[in-house]
Parts: C-alpha cells; sequence; structure tokens
C-alpha cells in the first residue's frame, strides 16, 4: 500500500508538473514536495518545491453544513507564505464528519478474511452520501476564493480524494452484502464524483487543476479520465 502510494503521488506530481508547464512555463515545479510535518523552511531546504497541504473533511464541516475555517486557514496561509505552490486534499472515508451517519448515511463496516473489524467507511451509493459529499467540494472551492490574494494564488491544484486519501475509490475489505458494490458500480461513482470535481474548478483564475489517482490496474479508469 506504501508503495502504491508513492507510485501514486509520483504520477500525481508529473500530471501536475505538466499543467503547470502550460501557463506557467518558467515555473520550475519539479522536485521534492512536503506532505505532512512541521512546516519546512525553503531557505534552508531548497529542494522543496511545493507543499501537499491534507485536511480531514471531518474536520472543516463539523456539523451539518456549519464550517469551521479557522484551523484550515491558518494552516494553509502558513502552508502558502512562501510562495511555493500547493496542491490541496481535503479527506473522505474514516475522516469524513461522525454527522453523517445521523442523517441518512449508512455506515458500512470492513472487515477481514477472518471476520475481525479493520475500518469503516460511508455507504458511497447513498443518495445521502452522494448530496453531503458534493456539498462539501463545493464550499471548499467557494471558501478558497475568499482567500487572500498570496495564498489564493499559490494553489494550483486539488487532489479528488474519493476513498482511502487519494486512492481509487473502494474499499478496504469485505463488507455486508447490502453495501457491497460491483466494479462497475465503482467506476460510476468514480466517474460521477471525479466529474463534480473537475466542473467545480473548470474555470477558476488563477486556474486549479483537478488531479485523480485512477485505480493502477485501472486502464479504462485512466482512459476515461484522458478523455
Amino acid at each position: 500500500s506504501q508503495m502504491k502510494n508513492l507510485t501514486a503521488s509520483a504520477l500525481l506530481f508529473l500530471f501536475c508538473i505538466q499543467a503547470v508547464a502550460q501557463t506557467a512555463s518558467s515555473a520550475d515545479t519539479s522536485g521534492t514536495w512536503q506532505s505532512y510535518g512541521s512546516l519546512l523552511n525553503k531557505a534552508k531546504y531548497p529542494e522543496i518545491k511545493g507543499r501537499l497541504f491534507n485536511y480531514n473533511w471531518r474536520d472543516l464541516e463539523t456539523s451539518p453544513n456549519v464550517w469551521n475555517w479557522v484551523q484550515f486557514d491558518n494552516d494553509l496561509n502558513a502552508w502558502a507564505a512562501d510562495s511555493l505552490p500547493v496542491i490541496l486534499l481535503i479527506y473522505t472515508k474514516e475522516d469524513a464528519p461522525d454527522w453523517l451517519y445521523k442523517n441518512g448515511v449508512p455506515k458500512v463496516t470492513e472487515k477481514d478474511e477472518q471476520g475481525n473489524s479493520i475500518g469503516y467507511s460511508p455507504y458511497y451509493a447513498d443518495t445521502d452520501y452522494k448530496r453531503f459529499f458534493k456539498r462539501m467540494i463545493t464550499n471548499v472551492h467557494q471558501h478558497l476564493e475568499t482567500l487572500p490574494t498570496g495564498t489564493r494564488k499559490q494553489i494550483i491544484a486539488i487532489q479528488a480524494c474519493l476513498g482511502n486519501t487519494g486512492d481509487y475509490i473502494g474499499y478496504k475489505g469485505i463488507v455486508d452484502a447490502k453495501y457491497a458494490l460491483t466494479a462497475d458500480e465503482f467506476f460510476e461513482l468514480y466517474k460521477e464524483f471525479s466529474l463534480y470535481y473537475y466542473n467545480e474548478y473548470a474555470n477558476t483564475s488563477p486556474k486549479i487543476y483537478h488531479l485523480s489517482n485512477p485505480s493502477n490496474d485501472g486502464a479504462d479508469e485512466t482512459n476515461w479520465l484522458m478523455a
């Protein structure tokens, strides 16, 4: 799983570099990107060429349509203060708000082959989940447009986190049959959520690109995404 994430991240950066080069050919965005940990000074660590800004949906929307932007803004402003480009990621799955499960969204328990609980997930195909998730996507974008100019211009992309962190949408274990989804059903959800993200950021200025991780063996997903 760690190798998968590293590979996906490498591809993510390659796509991002190509996208940025189309609009700012003089910008050197290749190199090492900071993801977690304390903010590193770019003067001391000149190999850092950008940062990933990771945030949990549950920490943003603390109750239905009640938003806590204070910590988000403080962290994002600091992340962008030294003019390095920033890629934003908002996590769902176990990082989605707990109030979802009191507002119509089934909570899906994931188990290993021995029947032990190993995690949980919202039921991605649920109508209420789709509504709440899409509302979050829209609200995050609307808020980004209110940020100080110095911060807003450094946000060059948002990665659509649809499942576990930035992975392809899916469960991470065996689930009850009534919540099981086929590969085709996950593909349809991937398309629905990816299109929503893409359309939300399609007309941004300065441009915020939509980034996505198809599954490792997902030729169909990759071909659809590129088309």
